[in-house]
């Protein structure tokens, strides 16, 4: 009887320390976990997605007959013509205009808040854009919804020079608090030209029209696209997608950031097959939860290939200032 314990002991042993490391080579349910918890409330971490986004809202007042150039925290600039919003009806707005922005160009800030840059490709599947800027409009008008008419132009900051960009919406998410996915506008045209302030000051980037409100990004496709691949992450067993997210943060001039969309129960590991994945591209598969008043988050550095395992042992509390710096730091 000790013989076989002991046998069944170094089995679970050899099976362990197979895949010892953050990043493996080897069958999703290998990994083994002893001390079972049981799951994790995701109430704190759904609710996170709210908190991290409704403080980094931005609101402006301008009146619409005149029309206005405003001037973001990160540099983003909305200009809007003359009686350029109009009430639902169509009758025209003869008084003052709330404008609210919400930038996102930091991965920390787009994870933290639960966003990716996950997009509809050609081939209508799922795979990580290489972004420029994430942001979010909305206007009011005595705190009723109003209409777009026409076009605003937007301009964008960056210092990544000769792209070929596209504008990008979330047409089935319109609120602030949605899940995103973007997908591309049809013959979109963004066009590279600076901004210049009345002062004089000179800021790169990019410039582009858009007709309605809600979430907009300015990317690409990434242009080393490749055969079909699947990524995993195995996490501890009291997380699922119930309760936390795992992300992909390619090592790239621009923003790229993919969301694991997928969680194996037989095996508690979070998969996410991306129809064009860059292979042999440096990356770092991130997980992030909410079990209570802190964050739990951890980081695995990676080479990207089919069947790529990392593993989440030890993942570290903190805030979300933490969590975000952690994540720009990377």
């Amino acid at each position: 009887m000790q013989y076989i314990i002991t046998s069944l002991c170094l089995g679970f042993l050899l099976i362990a320390s197979g895949c010892s490391t953050d990043s493996e080579d080897c069958p999703p349910g290998a990994v083994e976990y002893p001390n079972q918890q049981e799951l994790i409330d995701g109430r704190a971490y759904k609710q996170s997605s709210v908190d991290c986004r409704t403080p980094k809202v931005q609101t402006f007042r301008f009146n619409n007959f005149t029309g206005a150039e405003i001037k973001a925290a990160q540099n983003t600039v909305i200009l809007i013509r003359q009686e350029a919003f109009t009430r639902l009806d169509g009758t025209t707005i003869d008084g003052e205009i709330t404008l609210s922005i919400l930038e996102m160009y930091r991965p920390g800030e787009i994870i933290a808040c639960q966003l990716s840059t996950n997009g509809i490709n050609d081939a209508n599947s799922v795979e990580p854009l290489l972004s420029e800027s994430i942001f979010y409009l909305n206007a009011e008008y005595n705190d009723e919804p109003v209409l777009l008419k026409g076009e605003i132009q937007i301009f964008i900051p960056s210092e990544n020079k000769g792209l070929q960009l596209s504008v990008f919406n979330s047409p089935d998410c319109t609120e602030l608090d949605c899940q995103v996915l973007w997908e591309i506008i049809p013959q979109s045209t963004v066009f590279e030209e600076p901004y210049q302030g009345a002062i004089g000051d000179v800021i790169l980037g990019y410039r582009s029209f858009i007709t309605e409100l809600g979430w907009y990004s300015f990317a690409r496709y990434n242009p080393n696209r490749k055969e079909p691949g699947i990524l995993y992450n195995k996490a501890l067993p009291q997380y699922s997608l119930s309760n936390s997210n795992v992300f992909l943060m390619y090592d790239s001039n621009s923003v790229a950031i993919g969301m694991f969309s997928e969680f194996d129960t037989a095996n508690e590991v979070f998969s996410e097959k991306y129809s064009e994945i860059p292979k042999n591209t440096p990356a770092n598969v991130i997980f992030v939860s909410k079990p209570k008043n802190e964050f739990s988050f951890d980081s695995s550095p990676i080479i990207t290939e089919d069947g790529k395992i990392t593993v989440t042992r030890n993942p570290q509390n903190g805030s979300e200032s933490n969590l975000i710096d952690y994540i720009n730091n990377l």
